[in-house]
């Protein structure tokens, strides 16, 4: 859920030092991206945007953070309704970045000893994953994390998405939806091989909430959004509104891209634990710099984190990115590192990534999930990491 092939149903003010917007590549913009001293960046990843916006995307955000500077960028509109332009400050639905929270939640639980990653599911949600071909003394925390457990995604369940049109408010739980995923039989044998699965996600969930006696939510409020000082994230719950300031999401209505309806409004307890997060992007870079600098985990956790899996495949038919535990890691024509991860929902494409030792971040947000994501994921990554590097060419649009 909210992964790069993902299904989906459907502020505080940013304080910035040397904030820089800039929409539409104006020239003054532009200069101001010198004197920031992220004009060749700056530039190249504005053309990522841009180039969302001609594929069909009706506005595009990216935050790009230094220690010397973070600029703003952004192209075509906030919403189709009033036309303002989009601002750093705006809030959207973070997809499948919310997974690097979770899998954070559960290192800090490793560090605490209240939690192995090779206990079994079996061990600390006992009764949960069994038959079908299930096996839930054979699937460890650590293939939850890094989705090698073989258990079938819940998101092909035509049942969860009957159920969220037709009661819009129905609170989805996460046993529920773990439960959509067990209807089906593995893909494969026990870490054997690798696929992306919201099930998984869910499981953790119950997991934190089995060790901890509360709720994921409450977990990641706590250890997390409020030591982080995250003031524009938090979990809607059933609540279909997005808080104060924020963008408008799209997806063709019927298929048609010419035809574009507003999704900005849904009730995404279906994507418990794996995609209900709502956020902005200078929380993300915060969150994203935070646990990269070592500030959320011990260093052998990270390390751990980080590391990816041979074989794995977020981004379907691009090389560039594998997955780790809760994180995807992208690797660059230069050769750069950047550890984060990525999210769709229908209206929503996102991504946050920095460096290693969390110094240099970006996040972006593409208003629809109708444009090329996995090529513009690239480009953008490209283009912020290695500018001297063209980023990589998207196929055509009509």
């Amino acid at each position: 859920m909210g992964g790069p092939a993902a299904w989906g149903a459907a502020f505080a003010v940013v304080v910035l030092a040397a904030g820089v917007n800039i929409a539409g590549g104006t020239a003054t913009a532009a200069q101001r991206a010198r004197e920031a001293g992220g004009d060749r960046a700056g530039k190249a990843l504005q053309g990522v945007l841009d180039e969302a916006v001609r594929q069909g995307a009706p506005g595009a955000l990216a935050q790009s953070r230094t220690p010397r500077r973070v600029l703003n960028l952004s192209s075509g509109v906030a919403d189709l309704t009033t036309r303002r332009p989009p601002r750093a400050d705006m809030r959207f639905r973070v997809g499948s970045i919310t997974k690097t929270f979770v899998s954070t939640v559960i290192l800090q639980l490793v560090a605490e000893r209240r939690l192995r990653l090779d206990d079994t599911v079996d061990q600390v949600i006992p009764g949960v994953v069994q038959g079908n071909g299930y096996r839930g003394d054979k699937i460890t925390v650590r293939m939850l994390l890094n989705h090698t457990s073989g258990i079938a995604d819940y998101t092909r369940n035509p049942r969860i998405e009957e159920i969220a049109v037709t009661d819009p408010r129905h609170d989805f739980t996460l046993r529920e939806l773990a439960e959509a995923g067990l209807e089906y039989p593995p893909d494969f044998p026990p870490g054997t091989s690798w696929r992306y699965s919201d099930t998984d996600y869910a499981l953790l969930g119950m997991i934190i909430e089995s060790v901890t006696g509360r709720t994921y939510v409450h977990e990641i409020t706590k250890r997390i959004i409020r030591p982080l000082h995250l003031r524009g994230t938090y979990f809607p719950g059933t609540n279909p509104r997005i808080r104060g300031p924020h963008l408008s999401a799209y997806t063709p209505a019927n298929g048609d891209p010419a035809r574009l309806k507003d999704t900005t409004e849904v009730n995404t307890t279906f994507a418990r634990a794996s995609g209900d997060m709502i956020s902005t992007a200078g929380d993300l870079n915060r969150f994203d710099s935070a646990l990269l600098a070592g500030r959320l985990l011990p260093g052998r956790l990270l390390r751990a984190m980080l590391r990816p899996v041979p074989g794995s495949q977020p981004y379907p038919g691009s090389d560039m990115f594998r997955y780790g535990l809760g994180t995807v890691i992208a690797t660059p024509p230069c050769g750069v590192k950047v550890y984060g991860n990525g999210g769709t929902l229908d209206g929503w494409e996102t991504w946050t990534g920095g460096t290693r030792d969390g110094r240099h971040t970006m996040s972006f947000v593409f208003t629809t999930d109708a444009v090329n994501q996995v090529q513009l994921t690239a480009q953008a990554v490209t283009a912020e990491y290695c500018p001297h590097r063209p980023p990589p060419r998207s196929p055509q649009t009509p």
